[in-house]
């Protein structure tokens, strides 16, 4: 039975009802394995009995660590990110870490507003996803303080990382090889974010598998897009007015995509048997059958677990002789808003 005290019960009590030292309670409470089978029964009786709870502040301090990790993203409502948010704190509750989440709006200053903050909280590490670190951004944080860092999808130059992607390379020329294969040789391309180094590497991969197939990529069937499927729509919009319409449109991202499905299923055109649509990321919503969509599936909850366990290794043995990087396969997707272009399109236009 617990004692009942005026005051809350310390280490010190604990260690003198058991005629301990305060460290043989500290390494028992701690796990350690060195400690007689007695007394550490001993000494978890009597932390029963008096009521004991250890400090985390205390503990902290002793072993210089907060078992609390900070994670950063750009925008929370991205059906992108739960399922790697979920991945991240699946792996950092297994080894008893906390999660800090914070999410920027894809806003600079809220990104180093928050970064300033976790390091002040002393997280014992940082991950960043889909967020990256420009040299401004770098130079306004005390980078002398900043714990171990992870990366996810979008490399930060500016401060040195393990980095943690999906192969947007291998993803992208997949869904390319497969659309020129139906026939496909006038396709256009939305671009993601100018500052997302995944978003570069699938317009690359894009531009070179129509080089690959001896097709020309013409300037006015790239337009620039932000990931959101406002910038996919009006996309979709720009494309369907074309004096000679595409016969497919790729977007770097499934949000993208559904704008542009948006669009045009507003203009009456008919998907897949006039335009074919197609994606990347393979979000919940892009595989109901409402929407269907071609895609390219990440592995996005792996992706959350191996950036926690990449982190957690990097606190537990300390630096290594260069950053870690890590990529993970993606996968084709086919569905519904794909298939061979029309047998007579030629030059027909669309009013």
């Amino acid at each position: 039975m617990r004692r009942r005290t005026s005051r809350r019960p310390t280490i010190l009590d604990v260690a003198a009802a058991c005629g301990v030292s305060p460290a043989t309670v500290s390494n028992v409470l701690a796990g350690k394995k060195h400690i007689a089978v007695q007394t550490r029964a001993l000494v978890l009786e009597k932390v029963d009995e008096l009521g004991y709870v250890a400090s985390a502040t205390a503990r902290a301090l002793r072993m210089n660590r907060t078992w609390s990790v900070g994670v950063v993203v750009g925008d929370i409502a991205n059906p992108f990110t739960p399922e790697v948010i979920h991945g991240i704190e699946d792996t950092l509750w297994e080894r008893h870490n906390n999660l800090i989440l914070c999410s920027t709006g894809s806003q600079s200053d809220r990104k180093v507003a928050y970064l300033k903050n976790l390091i002040d909280k002393h997280v014992d590490g940082l991950i960043l996803v889909t967020q990256s670190l420009t040299p401004d951004e770098a130079a306004a944080l005390d980078l002398a303080r900043l714990p171990p860092l992870v990366t996810i999808n979008r490399k930060s130059e500016a401060v040195p990382s393990d980095h943690v992607a999906i192969d947007s390379w291998g993803g992208m020329s997949s869904l390319m090889d497969y659309l020129l294969a139906l026939g496909h040789s006038r396709i256009a391309f939305v671009k993601g974010l100018a500052s997302s180094t995944s978003a570069a590497e699938r317009y690359r991969a894009y531009r070179a598998a129509m080089k690959r197939a001896g097709f020309a990529v013409h300037p006015g069937l790239v337009l620039h897009g932000d990931y959101t499927i406002e910038s996919g729509t009006r996309a979709g919009a720009q494309l369907a007015s074309l004096p000679q319409v595409p016969t497919a449109i790729v977007a770097a991202n499934d949000l993208m995509a559904i704008g542009v499905l948006g669009a045009l299923r507003e203009r009456g055109v008919p998907v897949p048997d006039d335009i074919s649509v197609a994606g990347f990321d393979d979000i919940l919503l892009a595989g109901h059958p409402l929407i269907s969509l071609t895609t390219i599936a990440q592995p996005k909850y792996e992706t959350g677990v191996v950036a926690a366990r990449t982190l957690l290794e990097r606190i537990e043995i300390g630096p290594r002789p260069a950053p870690k990087m890590i990529k993970l396969d993606a996968a084709l997707k086919i569905r519904g808003t794909t298939a061979p272009p029309p047998m007579k399109r030629g030059n027909r236009t669309r009013a």
